[in-house]
C-alpha cells in the first residue's frame, strides 16, 4: 500500500519514534497502545451496572457497532495480508508484536466503534467523545511504537464510523430481539445477585 498511498509512509516517519526516543514518551505510548481498550471496558461496565435502562440501551448500540466493525476487520484480515512496518524493516519498533496483518487496527477499531456508537446513541455524548479520544491516542501510540501505519488507523476510523451509523439505523429493529431480552436478563441477574448478598451472614 505504500506505493498506492505514498503519504502513508511519509506520515509514518513523522509519527514513528526516533532512534533515541524519550523514555517517558515511550512508556506513555506503550500504556496507551496496550491498556486503553481495557480502560474503556472498565468504564463502560461501571455505566452498565450503575445507570438506567436507557443508558444500557445506548451501551448496547455501541456494542452492536463494535460487533459490526470487528466483523469487517476480521473479514479484511482473512482476505488480505498487509505487513506491519517492522516486517518490512521500516522505522523503529518499540513494542513487541506478532507479524500478523496490519490493516486495519483492531485496537483503534475497538475504541472508535464504541465511541462513535455512544455518540450515535445520543445518551452518552461526553463518554462517547472520551472513548473516541482514547481511540485517537491509541492510534498515535501504535504508529509511534512502529506496529502500525497511519493508513491502518484511517481505515479503522472509517470502518468504525460506518458501523456506528449502521448500528444506530438498526436500533429500532433490534429493540425486541436484542435490547429488551438483554435488559430482562440483566434484571434477573441483578436480582439474583442481590438475593445472594442478602442471604450472606
Amino acid at each position: 500500500m505504500e506505493a498506492t498511498f505514498p503519504w502513508n509512509l511519509t506520515l509514518f516517519h513523522l509519527i514513528n519514534a526516533s532512534a533515541a526516543p524519550n523514555g517517558a514518551i515511550v512508556l506513555m505510548a506503550k500504556g496507551l497502545a496496550v491498556f486503553t481498550p481495557w480502560i474503556a471496558v472498565g468504564i463502560l461496565l461501571l455505566y452498565w451496572f450503575r445507570r438506567t435502562p436507557e443508558i444500557r440501551r445506548s451501551l448496547m448500540i455501541a456494542g452492536v457497532a463494535l460487533g459490526f466493525a470487528l466483523a469487517v476487520n476480521f473479514s479484511l484480515a482473512s482476505a488480505m495480508y498487509e505487513p506491519r512496518p517492522f516486517v518490512l524493516g521500516i522505522g523503529n519498533t518499540l513494542l513487541v508484536h506478532g507479524p500478523e496483518t496490519s490493516f486495519p487496527s483492531d485496537h483503534a477499531t475497538f475504541l472508535w466503534s464504541l465511541g462513535f456508537g455512544l455518540l450515535m446513541s445520543r445518551s452518552l455524548p461526553v463518554l462517547g467523545i472520551f472513548v473516541c479520544v482514547l481511540g485517537g491516542a491509541t492510534a498515535w501510540a501504535r504508529v509511534y511504537l512502529g506496529v502500525h501505519f497511519p493508513l491502518d488507523m484511517a481505515a479503522s476510523f472509517i470502518i468504525s464510523l460506518i458501523a456506528a451509523v449502521l448500528a444506530r439505523a438498526l436500533a429500532g429493529k433490534l429493540e425486541g430481539v436484542l435490547f429488551q431480552p438483554v435488559e430482562r436478563l440483566n434484571g434477573a441477574l441483578m436480582k439474583t445477585a442481590s438475593d445472594l448478598l442478602k442471604r450472606r451472614p
